[in-house]
């Protein structure tokens, strides 16, 4: 039987396949050290929900970063850039080791600093990263294989977290411990660190820095502005994400404090719901190419806010 992913995956060049099995190394540990299991964590230890929100909204600040590392893309390299910042991230996630320790001799509240330090450094070294990883995928997926590439690593990562979410399903059923969270979280480092190290294997992302040329500088940003229909999209997109942001934040603690859901139920769930995306993602696909990005995203949005 002809696997739609595996196939896909099969008719791009090295470099592309490369970057590829890198993307899918970085869910998982994505997943597995900010994903929902997360906020399963930080009730597991007692902490309170609004201190739960500060936690998964540091994901979606920090990245406001991004607007200020064009500097380290361009003189660093993308390569470079993101191989210090994915291996330095994971070191910092570590941090969440301490939580137990804390725990026992400081108290909650003690704890509860510990993993907002953790995650709050993870975000904010991954932020200062990312902005290379756009530059470094137009660098090394030639523009015929750009459709087929990005199709292919949703799909991936869809079927990724829906393992790495039944899997961790498995892990914490019953009445799960502390060092069950732990695990998952050291999980998650390894394959974070893997993926730092597989990153040195993939080509291209070399500096760009050129003191004489503006776009190696921050006035670079003038002809974004200046792109009207750009930036229309940017604030669409902006709003958009939003609103997942407000279902998201709120969902897997509504399902463990307003229904009483353990927290296998709670990640069964969240794995049928990525589920359903890797089931439909090629159909999605398929209905963009004949009737336009725009109107399947109308359509999706709809589908959101109705489910929602």
């Amino acid at each position: 039987m002809d696997i739609p992913v595996l196939s896909d995956c099969k008719k791009l060049s090295q470099p592309p396949r490369r970057f590829l099995l890198f993307s899918a190394c970085n869910v998982v540990s994505w997943y597995s050290l900010v994903g929902p299991v997360l906020v399963l964590f930080g009730r597991k230890i007692e902490m309170p929900p609004s201190w739960i929100g500060f936690l998964i909204s540091f994901m979606p600040l920090s990245m406001i970063l991004v607007l200020v590392t064009i500097p380290l893309v361009t003189r660093l390299g993308s390569k470079k850039l993101m191989i210090i910042t994915w291996v330095l991230r994971n070191l910092l996630a570590c941090l969440v080791f301490l939580v137990p320790w804390a725990l026992s001799t400081h108290g909650n509240h003690a704890a509860w600093l510990v993993l907002l330090a953790a995650v709050l450094g993870f975000c904010v070294v991954r932020a200062a990263g990312v902005g290379g990883w756009f530059p470094w995928l137009c660098d090394v997926v030639p523009e015929k294989e750009q459709s087929r590439f990005f199709s292919t690593e949703m799909a991936l990562a869809q079927f990724c977290i829906v393992v790495v979410t039944l899997a961790q399903a498995l892990i914490l059923r019953g009445d799960p411990g502390m060092g069950r969270f732990l695990f998952i979280n050291g999980f998650g480092v390894a394959a974070g660190l893997f993926s730092a190290v597989w990153l040195s294997r993939v080509p291209g992302g070399q500096a760009t820095y050129d003191p004489l040329a503006q776009v190696s500088s921050f006035t670079a940003y003038l002809v974004a502005w200046r792109d009207r229909s750009y930036m229309y999209f940017v604030v669409t997109t902006a709003l958009c994400f939003s609103c997942f942001a407000w279902i998201n934040a709120s969902v897997v603690l509504y399902m463990r404090d307003a229904l009483n859901f353990a927290d296998t139920p709670i990640m069964l769930i969240m794995a049928g719901g990525n589920l359903s995306v890797l089931l439909t993602v090629h159909f999605w696909g398929r209905f963009a190419d004949h009737n336009g990005t725009g109107h399947a995203a109308l359509l999706a949005m709809i589908g959101h806010s109705v489910g929602a």
